[in-house]
């Protein structure tokens, strides 16, 4: 079961490696905190990380995983939208 675990959390890793690029390069406390492994706290708009991180549709879920992915190590991702003004 561990084994499984970490062949997915690999298999994550591989899938976010540009979208972790680019936000080491946009924040220095997550560069930090991601090549460290300790807790971090980002809070951006979804018109800029749709602009660091571009997706289909400039929409909340479309971070859902990478949000998941990032709360597994330690890091809360907080997206603010501007039409709905709320957090994911």
């Amino acid at each position: 079961m561990n084994n499984t675990y970490q062949h997915a959390n690999e298999i994550e890793e591989r899938y976010f490696a540009l979208d972790i690029e680019s936000l080491k390069q946009h924040d220095e406390g997550f560069k930090a905190a991601y090549d460290c492994g300790s807790g971090y706290e980002l809070t951006i708009k979804l018109m800029d990380l749709f602009v660091i991180c571009p997706r289909k549709r400039q929409r909340k879920q479309q971070y859902g995983r990478l949000v998941n992915y990032l709360a597994s190590k330690g890091i809360t991702l907080r997206i603010i939208s501007r039409k709905h003004n709320k957090e994911l």
